[in-house]
């Protein structure tokens, strides 16, 4: 259940997926020259990258939608292999936060998207420099056209044949394959029709079917979706089990508003 639920000074660049940057957000690079080196939908973009780079280890859970949208859409137009992309976050009365976006290509043609930063895992701390050698803070997802997954959403990592049809869905959304996207609402459908299913199962698997819905861009079943999950939250709200669901809730809404 937690993985699924966890399961976005050379020049200042105003734009993004619609929204206009703050002034907090610095981009630099030494090649400014718009090549859309990245192919993936910015469905992955944004469940991802605002997950783990501004909500884990509450590194930047304030930031808006301007300021996420900006570094996505720069990070999409100018990080490729020979080029990698720095991003400063002012972070009053701290250390600013730094990212690193970099291209990897390993020897079997794979290749990987890495995000480096200058926070210290063990001193929950931001450093004065990224330290790649050491324990800072860093992610990596493997690119696969124009999906993107963690190493342990991919498809050889995962036992499919074991996963009840909420898992099966969630699986099917978040691996590299693109034949298995149109199975995952039918296994979401499969998976309610059941009895006895918890408020929580219930609410997982459609907070599941919604992230489809978003793949899909099916905005008038997404607004639909959205509000029959605000009242199952509300109608629930005095059970404590479901703070994580209404937490990863919460940041699908927020992708919805970047992808707006």
């Amino acid at each position: 259940m937690q993985r699924k639920i966890i399961t976005l000074l050379l020049l200042t660049i105003f734009f993004s997926f619609g929204h206009a940057q703050s002034d907090k957000i610095k981009i630099k690079t030494d090649h400014l020259t718009e090549a859309n080196y990245l192919k993936m939908d910015d469905f992955y973009l944004t469940h991802y990258l605002y997950i783990d780079l501004f909500l884990r280890e509450n590194l930047f859970p304030e930031a808006n939608p301007e300021d996420v949208s900006a570094i996505l859409k720069a990070l999409k137009k100018y990080v490729s292999i020979e080029n990698n992309l720095d991003i400063e976050i002012e972070k009053p009365g701290r250390r600013n936060y730094l990212i690193r976006f970099a291209i990897l290509k390993k020897d079997d043609a794979t290749e990987l998207l890495i995000a480096f930063t200058n926070w210290s895992v063990q001193k929950k701390e931001f450093e004065k420099e990224i330290k790649i050698e050491n324990d800072s803070y860093t992610r990596w997802y493997f690119l696969n056209g124009n999906k993107m997954t963690y190493r342990k959403d991919m498809s050889k990592e995962n036992d499919y044949a074991s996963m009840n049809k909420s898992d099966l869905a969630n699986a099917y959304l978040f691996d590299e394959l693109f034949d298995n996207d149109s199975e995952v609402k039918n296994n979401i459908d499969e998976y309610l029709n059941q009895s006895n299913l918890s408020t929580s199962d219930v609410i997982m698997a459609n907070l599941i079917l919604l992230k489809y819905l978003i793949l899909q861009r099916d905005n008038e079943k997404i607004t639909e979706q959205t509000k029959y999950l605000e009242e199952q939250f509300e109608k629930n709200k005095s059970e404590p089990n479901l703070r994580g669901l209404q937490v990863a809730f919460d940041a699908t809404k927020f992708q919805i508003e970047l992808l707006q």
